[in-house]
């Protein structure tokens, strides 16, 4: 029995490395993602500026497109949060019955 909580103990700590890794990469691509949408606002804009409807069309389909995206990016960000919240809950368990 006592050789397994070591190796209980590694293979958490791997799975809230791995989740804390995507959670970090999650958000950095929502930061990129916001300033991209910044930028198509700033190009819908000066479109309807100049009276470019069909620039104002595509840039209106990318924006909805990179929102939608943004929006995906926030629910995998959100449920690597809850798993690493849950791991760390285990860990602290785990650790506490020791």
């Amino acid at each position: 029995m006592m050789a397994t909580v070591p190796v209980d103990a590694t293979h958490l700590d791997e799975k809230m490395s791995e989740a804390r890794t995507k959670f970090e990469k999650a958000c950095q691509q929502i930061v990129l993602l916001d300033q991209k949408i910044r930028d198509l606002e700033v190009r819908y804009k000066r479109a309807v500026k100049n009276k470019k409807n069909s620039f104002r069309y595509n840039l209106r389909l990318r924006l909805s497109v990179v929102t939608g995206v943004k929006m995906m990016y926030h629910h995998y960000a959100s449920t690597k949060a809850e798993e690493l919240t849950r791991l760390r809950r285990q860990q602290v368990e785990e650790t506490q019955e020791r």
